[in-house]
């Protein structure tokens, strides 16, 4: 009941900052107080998800239990966290009005998941293994922010071609400015990707003495990282075509929800 009550305050509190970011790019004023305003509302928001999944159950003695629950709850505190940085370090863009929305949903949904038993929970058992889980989760909220990006540099590149100039899209970051932040999020993205993949195998190997190779986690996970991998060598070639990276970090991202998240939810309906 607690959880339940700090998730739905923290979608209030992300909706409420999403108001406020409004309200600032349409006054065209990007003062500190709002700026103050909008860290403090988000700032309430991580503190609310924060204690919610630590009533949850989320930090045992013998490392994390992930539920569905406690991931999706985990996933949308690290993109806020992101979120926030980003605010401190190049203050109040349009992103918030992409950002906040997109994670208040799952914050509102979140309390009405159904309840899963303690035989579907991943309960890490080791330092290795508590070490790859928290490392996947990390990599999946900074690909979060990449997928955001790479839409809106979708959307503004269709923007300026059909000269379509909303003001969503007036209010964005320049093409450039996109591109660098895009870029930057999906290196970071592929180092942790790939480290999580690589202490996922190692744990694989000391609990089972056998990698697992061809599960299907693994599988996809693998294939997001060979995406990405691509992408970052794409750009140290000059080769970095913003549409075509832009759809390769959606096609990446999803790849990666279907492997952390996808087949969980299947197994859960069946």
């Amino acid at each position: 009941m607690i959880s339940s009550v700090m998730f739905i305050s923290a979608g209030v509190l992300s909706l409420l900052a999403t108001w406020l970011v409004l309200v600032c790019m349409r006054a065209g004023e990007k003062s500190a107080d709002i700026q103050r305003n909008i860290s403090f509302l988000v700032g309430g928001s991580i503190v609310c998800i924060l204690l919610a999944i630590l009533e949850l159950g989320f930090i045992a003695s013998t490392g994390l239990v992930l539920t569905l629950t406690t991931v999706a709850g985990v996933t949308t505190l690290l993109v806020q966290n992101l979120y926030l940085l980003g605010v401190w370090q190049h203050g109040v863009r349009g992103l918030g009005l992409l950002l906040l929305p997109l994670t208040a949903i799952p914050l509102f949904l979140i309390p009405f998941l159904p309840q899963e038993t303690s035989a579907q929970w991943v309960e890490a058992q080791s330092f290795l293994q508590t070490g790859h889980l928290l490392l996947s989760m990390v990599a999946y909220a900074i690909l979060t922010m990449a997928a955001l990006y790479a839409v809106m540099q979708l959307r503004l590149d269709y923007a300026l071609k059909n000269k379509q100039m909303s003001f969503f899209v007036q209010v964005m970051p320049s093409l450039a400015d996109i591109s660098n932040y895009l870029f930057v999020h999906v290196r970071w993205a592929t180092w942790l990707l790939g480290l999580s993949i690589l202490t996922g195998l190692a744990w694989q190997w000391l609990e089972t003495q056998h990698f697992a190779l061809l599960n299907h986690k693994v599988l996809l996970a693998i294939f997001a990282w060979v995406m990405l991998f691509t992408l970052n060598h794409l750009r140290q070639k000059a080769s970095w075509h913003h549409n075509r990276a832009s759809k390769m970090v959606l096609l990446a991202y999803a790849t990666l929800m279907l492997a952390y998240f996808g087949v969980k939810i299947i197994q859960n309906t069946h």
